[in-house]
């Protein structure tokens, strides 16, 4: 019995071993089935039995793990650029933790693994038509007959502003928006400096990014420069300030920065958003999650 459960052990030692290894980055891995497990211990069935429950647990535990820690779609060179342009945009000093420590970096990998990456609202199929300056002509009809005529705009055409539904004129997803906006932001990086990105100094990484808001690059071909810097911008800023749930604002360091309770309003200690309404004297309640009211057995 004792050569039997060193097997049982043996067996648990290399499902772990295989978990982890599958789940770093990508959460837990698929591919680890019973039957490796089977082998060694195939005539006890209550050995088993035993054996699958542990492993559902293991496998719960390693997914949170994932979940928490791992990514689900950038790759280490898009990671490094993300974080170090999130350094940039919201830096840490004397008055606490920057983006970079607040894991914006998660909450934008997940962002992009989910229906944000993947264009879920997004209308794509064509045509597309990028702004035009200048006279340009196109087909039209003149009403009410059939007769198609060309119709000339001597202004070209209307230019809509970066976060207009229709500035967005590309046959790809976000996530592909990003993929790509990120390989020629470094291509800008090593043309201008010689480096990557997240290997140049403060002062130039700053100034790349203000070429971008600028338009300046011209190796982009779809995204443009400024629509990349205002992806960046507006993700970096969200993934700060947002529940730490969706995986940015570690340690809820947006929230403290700008002295914000988010949902949490005092009700456990006996006070509520009525009675800090009227209180003659201001009450500064430490912020605290949806995971953390959950815990409380409250809500929002």
């Amino acid at each position: 019995m004792t050569e039997e459960k060193e097997k049982i052990n043996t067996g648990r030692r290399q499902f772990i071993k295989y978990g982890i290894a599958g789940a770093i980055g990508i959460g837990v891995a698929s591919a680890v089935e019973l039957p490796i497990l089977n082998n060694v211990i195939q005539n006890d069935n209550s050995q088993i039995t035993q054996l699958n429950n542990q492993i559902a647990t293991l496998k719960s535990q390693v997914a949170t793990e994932g979940e928490m820690q791992g990514f689900l779609t950038l790759n280490q060179n898009e990671r490094d650029i993300v974080e170090a342009v999130a350094e940039v945009m919201i830096p840490s000093d004397n008055t606490g933790p920057g983006a970079k420590e607040a894991g914006v970096v998660y909450f934008i990998d997940r962002m992009l693994a989910g229906s944000y990456g993947k264009g879920g609202n997004m209308f794509l199929q064509g045509p597309f038509v990028t702004p035009q300056t200048g006279s340009i002509t196109v087909q039209g009809a003149t009403y009410p007959n059939t007769q198609k005529t060309p119709i000339t705009y001597s202004g070209g055409t209307i230019k809509p502003r970066l976060q207009a539904g229709t500035a967005y004129q590309y046959a790809f997803n976000p996530r592909e928006f990003w993929r790509r906006g990120l390989v020629f932001l470094q291509d800008y990086s090593k043309t201008t400096y010689g480096q990557n990105f997240e290997k140049l100094n403060t002062s130039q990484q700053t100034q790349i990014l203000q070429d971008l808001f600028d338009n300046k690059p011209t190796n982009f071909q779809g995204p443009t420069p400024a629509e990349l810097f205002n992806e960046l911008h507006d993700m970096v800023v969200a993934g700060f300030w947002t529940d730490p749930v969706y995986g940015g604002n570690i340690g809820m360091a947006g929230w403290k920065l700008i002295a914000f309770n988010a949902n949490y309003w005092g009700d456990d200690i006996g006070l509520g958003s009525q009675k800090l309404m009227v209180a003659d004297t201001p009450t500064r309640l430490q912020p605290k999650s949806l995971s953390d009211l959950q815990k409380l057995g409250g809500g929002l």
